[in-house]
Formats: structure tokens, C-alpha cells, sequence
């Protein structure tokens, strides 16, 4: 929370809310601040206190609150709640100011969370079902099943939502570029679910469900904004893979943008980490295998081996016995 004024007027107001556990609080005498740190994403709302008036002891105080209702509507209601408990303590009103309004067709906010969480389910299930079908699949035909479903689950999830809550009213480019994060998140949904059927054969699903969905959706910040989750979630927030889709979907449909390159990045350490480990294991599992067939080779050799031993040792001692005979006959 920012709190934008003249340091007199607001070193007060900006401890009392630091002190807080509801708000950390910090304060800043550059007017332009204010609404430019909410629209950056850097700030989830702002105040800015001004005073005018002749008499100096006795100051008229105007209150702006700067909000972005795409944060979550409980957050945006938590700033205007905060803007006009401040202003009446200053005697005034607040004029508020929502910098990242959501689309009509879009009142609650949760449509970029439907569209995360039906693109995960087609992610993991083309893994679990080729699992099931195809077990000695190789990594090949996984992650290629995984590119095209990528590549289709984000154009059918969106074509269909399309129909009945429109498209955000963005731009084809912002589109495009919601679709793109989209893919990659999905591709990475994928990844962990090849690297979970590694481990876990037919059993993957088990793993899908803690790591994909019960980790992955609650802290996205779709259900509950991340600045409103508790410390637990807040923390999964800022490394899970979930959270870096989400809040880069929502950078880049309701805030041009600003903010995105952080969770882009923390969505790609999990892509590329997820492909690194998934060879690891791959390899090493391989590199096992072959060691079991060598020695069992080797173990199916030397049998045999000992086995025409025993025979070549049989037949010597059968020859000098027979030739006994026949020279006794």
C-alpha cells in the first residue's frame, strides 16, 4: 500500500497502517506515484493526500484512491474501504480511481482462473490417459502428445469461453499473447505430469492431484487474490507455477503488460527445470535398465558356459570308459 502526500500529513497515517497486519504501508512525496506504482502491478492501490487552504494550521485535505478492480474484488474492496476510512479521519471524501476496471462481461474476475484450471485438466489428462494405454511410451511420443495438446487446449478452451463471457475486450494482440503464456503453461502442466508417470507409472494421477491441483490452484491467486491468502499460500505464490501463469495472464490483459516479465520468467524456471529433471531420471532409469540386462546376460552366459563345462566333462569321463570296454570285448 502506497501513501502518496506531503511527509508531515502522512508519516502518520503510513505508520498506523504499517503497523498493521493487514497493510504494509509506505509513503512517497512524488504525486505522479501514486497511480503509476498501482498500474506497474507494484502497489495494490494507493492514496494520495493533498492539501490545500490558505491557513496552514488548518488544511483542506483531498483524498484520491488509486485501486485495480483486476487485482480481485476483495482487495479493490479493501483499498475504497481504507480510502474513505482515511478521508473521514481528514475530514473530507475520497475520490476513487480504478486504474485496471474489469470487462462487463467479466464482473467477478474469475474467468482467466476457468481458463487456467480447464487448460491444466486437458494437460494432465492426455498424460494419465496415455499412460494407462501406451505405458512403455517413450519421451518422444509423451511430449510431443503434450506440444499438440499446448498448442489446442488454450484455442478450444478460449473459443468455447469466448461464446458467453467474450474476450476480455482486449486486443487480437493481447490475445494472442494471453494464448502464448497459456500454452506454455500448459506444456509445463504437461512436463510435471510426464515427470510424475516417471516415478509413479499408472499411479501418475495420485500425484497430479497434489502437485497439480491441490498445490497449484490455491495459490495461484485466482480464487483468492495472493495478497489476501495466508502465509502458507502467499509463499507458494511467489515460486509455484500456477501463480506465474495467472498473474502473468492477468498482467497481460488488464494491465498492458506491466509485471508479466516477472511471473513469465517464474513459469519458464519450472518449464525448462521440469524438461532437465525429466532427462535426468530418464537417462538414469535407462542407464539402470541396461546395467540389469548386462548382468543378467553376463549371469545367462556364465550358466551357460558351466553348463557345456559339465557337459565336455561328462563326455570325457564316458570316453575312457568306453574305449576300456571295447578293448575288453
Amino acid at each position: 500500500m502506497l501513501i502518496v502526500g506531503p511527509t508531515q500529513v502522512v508519516s502518520q497515517i503510513t505508520s498506523k497502517l504499517d503497523a498493521t497486519t493487514e497493510f504494509h504501508a509506505t509513503h512517497t512525496d512524488v504525486v505522479s506515484e501514486a497511480r503509476r506504482q498501482v498500474e506497474n502491478r507494484s502497489v495494490v492501490g494507493s492514496l494520495e493526500i493533498a492539501t490545500s487552504g490558505s491557513d496552514p494550521s488548518d488544511p483542506t485535505f483531498t483524498v484520491t484512491t488509486y485501486l485495480a478492480a483486476a487485482e480481485g474484488r476483495s482487495v479493490s474492496a479493501t483499498i475504497q474501504a481504507l480510502g474513505t476510512q482515511v478521508a473521514e479521519d481528514l475530514g473530507t471524501t475520497t475520490k476513487t480511481v480504478d486504474v485496471a476496471p474489469l470487462d462487463a462481461e467479466d464482473p467477478l474476475g474469475t474467468t482467466l482462473f476457468y481458463l487456467l484450471t480447464y487448460t491444466s485438466l486437458a494437460a494432465y489428462l492426455v498424460i494419465i490417459v496415455l499412460t494407462q494405454v501406451m505405458p512403455k511410451a517413450g519421451l518422444r511420443v509423451r511430449y510431443g502428445a503434450v506440444g499438440i495438446t499446448s498448442f489446442a487446449a488454450p484455442l478450444i478452451v478460449f473459443g468455447l469461453s469466448s461464446i458467453f463471457v467474450g474476450d476480455y475486450g482486449a486486443s487480437f494482440g493481447t490475445i494472442a499473447a494471453l494464448l502464448g503464456v497459456n500454452a506454455l503453461y500448459v506444456f509445463t502442466v504437461g512436463a510435471l505430469a510426464i515427470l510424475l508417470a516417471q516415478f509413479l507409472g499408472k499411479l501418475a494421477s495420485v500425484g497430479v492431484m497434489g502437485f497439480i491441483v491441490l498445490l497449484n490452484f490455491p495459490s495461484s491467486g485466482g480464487p483468492t487474490p495472493a495478497s489476501m491468502l495466508p502465509p502458507f499460500w502467499q509463499g507458494m505464490h511467489q515460486f509455484y507455477f500456477g501463480s506465474g501463469a495467472y498473474e502473468a495472464f492477468r498482467s497481460i490483459v488488464y494491465f498492458d503488460g506491466n509485471g508479466a516479465q516477472r511471473w513469465l520468467l517464474q513459469l519458464l524456471a519450472w518449464t525448462v527445470g521440469l524438461i532437465l529433471i525429466t532427462t535426468i531420471v530418464h537417462l538414469t532409469q535407462t542407464i539402470r535398465r541396461q546395467r540389469l540386462e548386462i548382468a543378467a546376460s553376463r549371469t545367462q552366459n556364465f550358466s551357460s558356459l558351466a553348463q557345456e563345462e559339465a557337459v565336455h566333462r561328462h563326455l570325457a569321463v564316458e570316453s575312457p570308459v568306453t574305449m576300456t570296454t571295447e578293448k575288453a570285448l
